[in-house]
């Protein structure tokens, strides 16, 4: 399908947030029928894989991230949002150094997706860290997380076993593993 079917004729704010609004659209169908459609409209995120090299080997730098959406905590690679008119580069070290405390000598492109496309616009960039020097978290006061590292085959593993059941973090292992980076 190539041509458009449906079209946006209205977007009205709902609510305004830091890092995404809630809006409604008022979409004209392709059966003719005018419909609202509420939707997230988000600044776009950053995740990063980082790997730090260690006298044992590599190692993955994760964090144990406690969502209240889900009231529990969940084993993910680190990200955050992208502040307005941020380059998704800068915001993945940004991210980086506070939710970890690693600061990247180098970031390196990996992926880059839609999150959840009928919900939300936000649009995911995907980052590998490396060189990685200890500096210290520096966490948001509202933030509860610890750092974990773990070897690149335990945290594939735990992907193929489903301990892992974050998106983000399941898409960037399985890219960087059919890459060859881990």
């Amino acid at each position: 399908m190539s041509e458009r079917q449906m079209k946006i004729e209205k977007e009205s704010l709902i609510h305004e947030g830091h890092s995404y609004d809630f809006v409604e659209l008022t979409v004209n169908y392709k059966d003719g029928v005018t419909r609202t459609k509420p939707m997230v409209r988000h600044n776009g995120a950053a995740t990063i894989l980082p790997i730090l090299e260690t006298e044992d080997g590599a190692r993955i730098v994760m964090v144990r991230n406690e969502r209240v959406t889900i009231d529990s905590f969940l084993l993910e690679l680190p990200a955050g949002g992208i502040d307005k008119g941020e380059d998704p580069q800068v915001a993945a070290g940004r991210e980086l150094l506070e939710e970890t405390g690693y600061r990247a000598a180098t970031l390196e492109p990996l992926c880059q997706f839609l999150t959840t496309p009928g919900l939300t616009d936000e649009f995911m960039h995907v980052f590998v860290a490396r060189d990685l020097t200890h500096v210290g978290q520096q966490l948001e006061p509202y933030e509860s997380l610890s750092v974990e590292l773990l070897e690149p085959e335990a945290v594939i593993e735990m992907v193929n076993g489903n301990q892992i059941t974050d998106g983000k973090t399941m898409l960037a292992v399985r890219t960087a593993q059919a890459k060859g980076i881990i």
